[in-house]
């Protein structure tokens, strides 16, 4: 078998969902690392694993116990296991390690907040705060969630979306979210007003395609500091995506306009700034190794 058939079938309208080329890229290179750095066959697009190899746990970090996380937190799905080129599998792979070394964790993300933290006290994948009718009502949820004792003493939380090749998406008609998107009385809304961080302006397009997702989190946050003030002072929402994404890379620069002010409210961080922090503050070999996965497996080439 040629070295072209190994890296298996690419999906022939990614430049027409992606005209900036970024998704056929990344699939590619998601291919090619499978071939190559995996040596593993594919099942029907080069991107996606054999459900023998997917069972396995070949989608994840061979290390920190990922896979173990990853069992616990769901059984088989085809997206999470299978799909190298999906985002869902990644958080695992950049916060399971992380939490296992609190301080590294603590060291990095004082640099991404520039603020002082005393510890790192939870790293959760997947937090959706329940009940759910106390906040905004939906499924709403972080794919990873920290929480942090600040050197004030006080409580903080960081929610973390992450993407990438994703960009926005549609609503489904007639389902609770365009309902609620659509009725200025949701909590949604109301959310949005009691915060105060949004310019008045805003409301007119926060619920648009492009802005929706990176609102419904970051209001997801304002809401568990109204509800939960008790327990958090403190909420930071943060997008975390690689640098060839330009719908995030746009949309971000966008978004922190419609803020009145951004005081570690809402931070937009690519994979190279965030690898970046990591090899700074890098604590031994066995996180040397991990690094070098991120960038392999995550990084894609221009060309």
């Amino acid at each position: 078998m040629s070295d072209l058939e190994k890296i298996g079938k690419q999906y022939p309208k990614d430049n027409k969902t992606d005209p900036s080329g970024f998704l056929a890229r990344a699939r590619l290179h998601q291919s090619v690392f499978r071939s190559k750095h995996l040596d593993l066959s594919y099942d029907t697009y080069g991107n996606y694993l054999k459900k023998s190899d997917a069972e396995k746990g070949k989608n994840f970090y061979d290390g920190f116990k990922i896979f173990e996380a990853v069992k616990k937190c769901r059984n088989y799905n085809k997206a999470l296991y299978a799909n190298l080129l999906r985002s869902e599998h990644i958080p695992f792979n950049i916060f399971i390690p992380l939490d296992k070394d609190r301080d590294y964790c603590k060291n990095v993300f004082e640099e991404i907040l520039k603020s002082n933290i005393y510890s790192i006290d939870n790293v959760i994948i997947e937090f959706a705060p329940k009940p759910k009718k106390k906040y905004l009502n939906d499924g709403t949820s972080f794919d990873a969630c920290i929480e942090y004792t600040s050197a004030d003493g006080a409580k903080g939380l960081i929610g973390i979306e992450v993407k990438y090749t994703e960009r926005e998406y549609k609503l489904r008609p007639n389902s609770k979210q365009d309902k609620d998107i659509h009725n200025l009385n949701s909590l949604y809304f109301s959310v949005t007003k009691s915060c105060g961080l949004y310019k008045q302006d805003a409301i007119s397009v926060l619920s648009t395609d492009k802005f929706r997702q990176i609102w419904r989190n970051h209001i997801l946050g304002e809401s568990i500091l109204k509800m939960d003030s008790d327990k958090f002072k403190y909420f930071t929402s943060l997008t975390l995506f690689p640098s060839g994404n330009s719908h995030f890379v746009k949309t971000s620069k966008e978004y922190i306009d419609l803020l009145v002010y951004n005081k570690n409210k809402f931070i937009a961080l690519t994979y190279e700034d965030l690898f970046t922090l990591l090899t700074k503050y890098c604590p031994d070999k066995n996180y040397e190794k991990w690094i070098s996965y991120l960038t392999r497996r995550y990084i894609v080439s221009d060309e």
